[in-house]
């Protein structure tokens, strides 16, 4: 069941290989053939949300790695067309040098991602110094963890949705009883998702403000 069929521009194969066993026909359905999981919902590219990793009061060079960047070419993960570097613990470098036409969009990608971070070019080398962290901070980045585990839920209530709606127009040829199993398992699979969803927010809200 994969959320919503962009992410997350992030659309990746396992986790939409979940959703097309829900949408498909139930005929062809296995009970036992989808799992959900919290890092699909991560991966997933069917809304633009920010992974509740990256909100961290460390930030690595890793944590840019997978800021989504829309180019005239398409979208590109900025570790696809910049070379990042940790220039010391409050600075990390993005060198444009091999798509400097792209530098433009970059950094409207980074000052977008919901990581508080306001980058500065220096002719194709983009520089992103690390923000002092405070309680208010702290407290800005865990709302913004909220309202991404809340776009996220939204997104998988609308799966939920469809597979149950594509799962009524096959009433007709399928035994109720197959029916009512799948309809149960999409329900659980969907629970067990928001339940992995808010343990991952609980958590991350301990690690911002113990």
């Amino acid at each position: 069941m994969a959320l919503g069929l962009r992410c997350f521009r992030w659309v990746q194969p396992g986790f939409c290989n979940s959703l097309l066993v829900l949408t498909k026909p139930v005929s062809g359905v296995r009970l036992n053939s989808a799992n959900i999981t919290w890092n699909d919902c991560q991966q997933c590219g069917a809304f633009p949300i920010v992974p509740i990793r990256h909100f961290a009061t460390k930030k690595a060079k890793g944590s840019l790695d997978h800021i989504t960047v829309t180019t005239a070419d398409g979208k590109f993960a900025l570790n696809q067309i910049g070379q990042i570097s940790l220039k010391s613990p409050q600075l990390i470098l993005v060198n444009m040098t091999n798509f400097p036409e792209c530098t433009a969009a970059a950094i409207k990608a980074i000052r977008e991602s919901g990581m508080n971070l306001n980058p500065e070019v220096d002719g194709t080398v983009i520089r992103v110094p690390i923000p002092k962290v405070t309680r208010e901070h702290r407290e800005m980045l865990v709302k913004l963890a909220k309202q991404n585990t809340n776009k996220a839920k939204d997104a998988l209530r609308k799966v939920r949705t469809n597979a149950m709606n594509k799962l009524k127009k096959s009433k007709d040829t399928v035994a109720e009883d197959t029916i009512k199993l799948i309809e149960k398992q999409i329900g659980q699979m969907a629970d067990d998702t928001a339940v992995e969803m808010d343990k991952h927010l609980a958590q991350k809200t301990k690690e911002l403000l113990g």
